[in-house]
């Protein structure tokens, strides 16, 4: 017989795109699980067009739709349209204090879950506009949010406001991972493919290319590696950009390194490349709880990264961590490298995945506290009810 669900949950989820970075890839992640336990999700991006990333043919298997819904002077009419015929029980926004916006449109039409996702920590310096721009989002948000949620502990004292604990609508959520998908294989053999012998040292860094994440500096701890003797390749994962492509091109120039950089692009194998790593390097100085530290260490390979509190709050639950100041000379990060290589050398996979599995970043936490939200804000709808079903055919989309 045929499946009746009554309390199916529609959330409208707000991104800012669809590409590889942590906040889509721990959506894609936790999408299967929210789906079987009644969760139906469409995601608006704000970008101009959808892009590639992993969640458009994922969100559509699980019965969601993906808009490519751009910020101009129509952004604000075309989502009270989507509202509209949507109809969803909770409006989660990605958006760090722009949040606001998505959310107050979700307010005016009766949307009863209201969700501000902070992913970073924005403890950069900020001008007068930046200051007046977080001021006016964060009273929006003091307005019209029923749950404001932080990937770490620091991403709402610096996102959204330092007294965030005496606010009964914020807890921290951390980010979960799938090791299932970090453990498939990658189809290539990487000290094949970037030309290193057995002896190389080889270092992989994965993000998105963009300013905070300092790629480039990736050549002068290469060229630190080499003056300690030390021969070592650096492999870069992630969406690339012109303009940072070549900057950390001229910079592997520069140091003499330039045969030993590799620009991999986007890969969908990130785990797969992860383990056969050395050791990660992670440079950004602008975080919340990285993905770019946290897949790594799940997997036994030592990682260093920049003295950040996400960065920290993952170290001081998880071994594998070395942590230089953000502002530290290649030397001091080469020298972290050593000490981060010798972890790899002494962790074997299976150990650190019993470790992943038990501690607080694990997956199924964070889907049971997403479930837990969207079901509290559904039940404010007249009519919703518990699932039921009329046979015991499993759930579409169950992932399990």
């Amino acid at each position: 017989m045929r499946a009746v669900v009554t309390g199916r949950i529609r959330v409208l989820r707000v991104v800012g795109e669809l590409n590889f970075g942590g906040t889509e890839m721990r959506t894609a992640e936790l999408l299967p699980r929210l789906a079987a336990a009644g969760v139906e999700l469409h995601l608006v991006t704000l970008s101009d067009t959808v892009g590639p990333g992993p969640l458009a043919d994922l969100v559509a298997g699980h019965g969601g739709t993906v808009t490519a819904m751009p910020l101009d002077v129509r952004f604000p009419a075309r989502l009270l349209r989507l509202l509209g015929r949507l109809r969803p029980d909770v409006v989660h926004a990605d958006c760090a204090n722009f949040s606001g916006v998505p959310l107050a449109l979700g307010a005016l039409r009766g949307v009863p879950g209201r969700v501000a996702h902070f992913r970073g920590d924005d403890n950069s310096h900020r001008n007068l506009r930046r200051r007046v721009y977080r001021s006016i989002g964060e009273r929006l948000l003091r307005i019209v949010a029923t749950d404001i949620l932080g990937v770490s502990p620091s991403s709402l004292t610096f996102g959204f406001h330092p007294g965030w604990r005496d606010d009964p609508r914020c807890q921290v959520v951390l980010n979960g991972l799938d090791l299932d998908r970090l453990h498939r294989p990658s189809p290539d053999d990487l000290r094949a493919l970037i030309g290193a012998s057995a002896a190389d040292l080889v270092c992989v860094t994965v993000g998105r290319a963009s300013p905070e994440k300092r790629r480039w500096l990736l050549p002068p701890i290469l060229a630190a590696l080499r003056d300690r003797g030390v021969s070592a390749h650096a492999v870069l994962v992630g969406p690339g950009d012109r303009a940072d492509d070549e900057r950390v091109r001229a910079a592997a120039a520069a140091a003499g390194v330039g045969d030993r950089v590799h620009l991999l692009g986007p890969r969908e194998d990130v785990g797969g490349l992860l383990r056969q790593a050395d050791v990660v390097v992670h440079p950004s100085c602008l975080e919340g709880l990285p993905g770019g530290v946290l897949e790594p260490v799940a997997l036994g390979v030592g990682t260093v990264a920049a003295d950040l509190p996400g960065v920290r709050f993952i170290g001081e639950r998880l071994p594998g961590v070395t942590i230089v100041d953000v502002d530290a000379a290649p030397q001091v990060w080469a020298r972290a490298v050593d000490e981060a290589a010798a972890h790899t050398a002494s962790t074997t996979a299976g150990v650190a995945a019993a470790r992943f599995a038990d501690s607080v970043f694990a997956i199924d936490r964070a889907a049971a506290i997403h479930l837990e939200i969207y079901r509290r804000s559904a039940s404010a709808r007249p009519g919703w009810g518990p699932v039921s079903r009329e046979s015991s055919r499993p759930p579409v989309g169950s992932g399990r």
